[in-house]
């Protein structure tokens, strides 16, 4: 049983790693670690090829390495975080692994914060991709008000729903699902992705009128799944309902 946390610099264990400050160009991708696999490894690597300027050998070596090292966590779960950039001008990447915290949000449900702090918009079409430089979700992140289960809203700068801090969401209305529209803006996650093999879903723009209309919302990431959202802070108020235990039953059945 190995104790946690370990990290690793291309696939060697090593005491420290260096903070997300020194990579420039760096891409993050955060996955769950379930019985000694990566189960969702395939869709975290398409993300990179799409948002990573990765050679052939470099794929290859983290291609060699992710199984090998993912397999020493036979028992139990655990949370994986890779990095990929530049560290003082060399492509590096390293791979951490850390205890899966224990948390009611997906038994309970989670408040969503309205930030103030938007995301921008790019005159290109967005990749989607999760990157380490991070301040605007640092910046409201900042803004949450003392609490448990507590996500924050995003915004883009035209008032549109994107995403929370940490999840991609979807609202349901009546019988049909609705994500937002991440062609600005926003992080294309890969829980959600694995989910539109199984959930049909329209994405489209949706404003804070509008995700109030919903009959209810949940946010997914790799890491937690599904889980129910049961308040936008003193926007509107939801049960937990059917749909989100559904999609986490489908998980459960499918995922992990």
């Amino acid at each position: 049983m190995f104790q946690l946390p370990q990290l690793f610099l291309r696939g060697r264990a090593v005491p420290r790693l260096a903070p997300d400050s020194d990579y420039t160009e760096g891409i993050l991708e955060t996955m769950r670690c379930h019985s000694g696999s990566l189960p969702l490894w395939p869709l975290h690597r398409d993300r990179l090829i799409r948002c990573a300027s990765l050679n052939r050998d470099l794929l290859n070596e983290i291609d060699r390495c992710i199984p090998h090292l993912a397999a020493r966590y036979i028992r139990g779960e655990a949370v994986a975080r890779l990095r990929i950039g530049l560290v003082g001008g060399d492509r590096c990447w390293d791979l951490s692994f850390f205890p899966m915290m224990c948390s009611l949000e997906a038994e309970l449900g989670v408040h969503l914060f309205p930030c103030n702090t938007r995301l921008p918009i790019s005159g290109l079409m967005n990749s989607g991709c999760k990157f380490l430089s991070r301040s605007r979700y640092n910046a409201a992140k900042a803004e949450l008000p003392a609490g448990e289960r507590l996500d924050g809203l995003m915004f883009d700068s035209a008032g549109r729903v994107i995403e929370s801090l940490r999840c991609n969401l979807l609202a349901r209305f009546d019988e049909t699902w609705v994500t937002p529209d991440l062609q600005r803006c926003g992080v294309r996650g890969v829980m959600r992705a694995w989910l539109s093999d199984w959930v049909r879903w329209q994405e489209r723009d949706m404003d804070i009128q509008l995700l109030s209309s919903a009959d209810e919302v949940v946010l997914c990431n790799s890491v937690r799944g599904v889980l129910p959202v049961v308040e936008v802070i003193g926007i509107k108020n939801w049960s937990i309902s059917a749909g989100a235990r559904r999609l986490q039953q489908l998980i459960v059945e499918e995922l992990w």
